[in-house]
């Protein structure tokens, strides 16, 4: 820290606070990102080795114990508290990966939207619940209470999701024959684990339509993250609302987008009418167009009406609750049991737009007046319109044909082959003696 930021000043409610500059603010928000990024395929991997229990309930404590310890890192100086955030993000790269290889294992086909939607839909929620409950906490408990709070609360859920979740259905002491019939269907029939484990990589990354998932990832999180890290500072220094209630009005645009990923994953799952392909298309335009078209009316409104302006960017984050019928819900359909791995990487969208938004954000909005915001909204809504065109073109409606059971049995046919060859057995020789002719 600088000298003039390191100072620890004594706050209204009676704490120490301290300062950090610009720069060390950004590095805190980029740390997560970076750790994530870092992160993501050593996970994948090991979601796909040991599953999604022993991983997500070890890192899910790791975040825990991360958040609890950031009060004391904070006070014993930024470099630990760096190195804290650090294990958050490495932590966080989890999530889209569990969701994956949860959605593979656990969904009932006819309930994939629900089940994505459910599931993705922690992205809304998280803030929807943390940024009014921190503003409380630290009105009435002092600021490190906050971290306290929710590093307690995550210990308690993850270490009840290593007691009760299992990796399978088949395992799980709670489930019935009659729902485990449910589930087992359209699942990939008992072939050879250990070519289970064998992710296809060459094949998953020659697939147009996997690409569509991902490049749709991008254009999500570049609003997501853009709305969610910068729309405090839109309420509060462009529109002018108070700093006290910031919070809650923060927490209004995902919770509305929650909502509406619920809703619009159920929907995806009762139009049984039209094919798959169509709804993923048509709930991912609705989102993407529809959000983008909001962005650009918020981009010419002026910032006289607050109020206005407030509802038009609530209703730009709902719109982009339709992505549970889209993209979201197209990564599981279209990879099923590798859906760790192409799910897990629309994490990688999150992270590179976490990295990227802050650095052109900050750049137009040196002001932060609404005509600088406006060029923010005009290029967010281009990035998603430009992404969602992609999507439509390449994205397909049946799952990809190296999630059959004949593409593994090949695979694994084919591996033995080359292993004979290359390690002939005993059982092998022996067989090629016994058809050496006798010679008289």
């Amino acid at each position: 820290m600088d000298d003039d930021d390191s100072d620890m000043d004594t706050a209204l409610n009676g704490t120490r606070k301290t300062h950090f500059t610009s720069t060390q603010n950004s590095l805190a928000m980029s740390i997560v990102a970076i750790a994530a990024l870092l992160g993501n395929f050593p996970i994948v991997q090991l979601v796909g080795m040991v599953g999604i229990r022993t991983v997500f309930a070890g890192l899910g404590i790791l975040s825990a114990v991360s958040t609890l310890l950031i009060p004391l890192s904070i006070r014993m100086g930024f470099y630990y508290f760096l190195a804290v955030r650090f294990l958050q993000g490495f932590a966080f790269a989890a999530n889209f990966p569990v969701i994956g290889s949860f959605c593979a294992k656990w969904s009932y086909f006819k309930q994939n939207g629900l089940f994505v939607s459910s599931l993705v839909a922690y992205v809304q929620l998280s803030p929807a619940i943390t940024m009014p409950a921190s503003g409380a906490l630290c009105s009435a408990f002092r600021w490190p209470s906050i971290f306290y709070a929710h590093g307690a609360v995550s210990l308690l859920l993850f270490v009840t999701y290593a007691l009760f979740y299992r990796n399978s259905p088949q395992k799980h002491p709670f489930v019935g024959n009659v729902e485990l019939k449910k589930i087992s269907i359209g699942k990939i029939a008992a072939v050879d684990k250990r070519a289970l484990k064998k992710v296809p990589y060459g094949a998953i990354l020659k697939t147009p339509a996997i690409w569509a998932v991902w490049v749709a990832a991008i254009g999500n999180f570049t609003c997501v993250n853009m709305m969610f890290l910068f729309s405090p500072v839109y309420l509060s220094k462009v529109l002018g609302f108070p700093v006290h209630s910031t919070g809650i009005s923060a927490a209004i645009p995902p919770f509305l987008q929650f909502l509406s990923k619920l809703i619009c994953g159920a929907i995806s799952d009762r139009l049984t009418c039209l094919p798959e392909q169509m709804k993923f298309r048509m709930f991912n335009s609705f989102a993407f167009i529809g959000s983008g078209a909001f962005l650009c009316v918020l981009a010419f409104m002026g910032d006289s009406h607050k109020d206005y302006n407030m509802i038009v960017l609530g209703c730009a984050a709902a719109m982009l609750g339709a992505t549970t019928g889209g993209f979201f819900k197209a990564g599981p359909v279209l990879s099923k049991q590798y859906s760790h791995f192409v799910t897990g990487n629309i994490s990688l969208g999150i992270t590179i737009t976490m990295l990227i938004v802050p650095f052109f954000v900050n750049a137009l909005t040196h002001n932060n007046t609404q005509e600088e915001w406006k060029w923010v909204f005009l290029i967010t809504a281009a990035v998603m319109f430009i992404c969602n065109v992609f999507f439509v073109i390449f994205v397909k409606g049946e799952p990809c044909e190296w999630t059959s059971d004949n593409f593994h049995r090949a695979s694994s046919v084919a591996d033995l082959e080359r292993n004979s060859v290359r390690n002939p057995t005993i059982s092998t020789v022996s067989r090629n003696v016994e058809d050496v002719p006798e010679k008289l």
